[in-house]
């Protein structure tokens, strides 16, 4: 049975030894998992064309893969944003957001019953900030969006002492600082920022990217994005064995 990632660029993804440990713990030799780079939009309906069973989809088709499915589950369209796939019949496809759950565990269980700040900064405005922006408004944070094309609250230069000393807690949702561009950083006024701040980064590769160390040097709290991602992927994996019966 064949799964398999679409997005692109893929040379950082770690699901596919995920995957592969996973079947091999289960003994399963006729599983397989795949990278599959698509450069184009264009290809995935390609793609849905073939006998994958089940997909995850990463940046940048969180969003337009939604117009190639036949069905979406009502978290995913709630959230306007997919990354898991099943296929549910000839090129038929239903599509879920596990992020959701990733990320919502993965916080609760950061902060350890300790209470939410009331603001949160969220980075980007794209597939993932959508899944954190409603896991955030489920728990009664009020967010505040960041991006470079003017689609969020305020763009990175209006960053100033009151905004980040309102929102004690800052998300990275973009892939600035993913390997292979590990010297790069979110542009953030980085100096306003206090142990009395919550930074996490969805980056996990590197797993201490730039974006955390300089909030560290802050003596801000940090947290990475490689527990969310192991979390969403067994989300994913109970959705795929819902339907598989396997």
């Amino acid at each position: 049975m064949k799964f398999g990632l679409v997005g692109y660029p893929l040379s950082h993804s770690f699901s596919p030894v995920f995957f592969a440990n996973k079947f091999t713990q289960l003994g399963w030799t006729d599983f397989s998992y795949d990278l599959i780079p698509l450069p184009e939009e264009s290809d995935l309906a390609q793609v849905l064309r073939t006998d994958y069973f089940g997909i995850n989809v990463t940046i940048p088709y969180k969003t337009s893969v939604i117009r190639y499915l036949n069905e979406i589950d009502r978290t995913a369209y709630e959230v306007g944003a997919v990354n898991t796939l099943v296929h549910t019949g000839m090129h038929s496809w239903k599509g879920y957001n596990t992020d959701v759950t990733g990320f919502k565990e993965s916080l609760q269980m950061w902060f350890g019953g300790k209470a939410f700040p009331r603001y949160a900064l969220v980075l980007g405005t794209g597939g993932a900030s959508k899944a954190v922006c409603y896991v955030l408004r489920q728990l009664g944070i009020e967010i505040y969006t960041v991006s470079h094309t003017g689609r969020g609250d305020f763009q990175y230069e209006a960053l100033n002492h009151e905004i980040i000393s309102k929102a004690k807690l800052v998300i990275n949702t973009t892939p600035v600082g993913m390997y292979p561009e590990t010297d790069d950083a979110p542009l953030i006024p980085y100096h306003f920022l206090t142990p009395e701040h919550w930074v996490y980064d969805l980056v996990y590769n590197p797993i201490n990217s730039l974006f955390l160390r300089r909030s560290e040097q802050m003596g801000a709290v940090t947290k990475n994005g490689l527990q969310m991602l192991h979390l969403q992927a067994e989300h994913a994996w109970t959705i795929w064995k819902s339907y598989g019966k396997f």
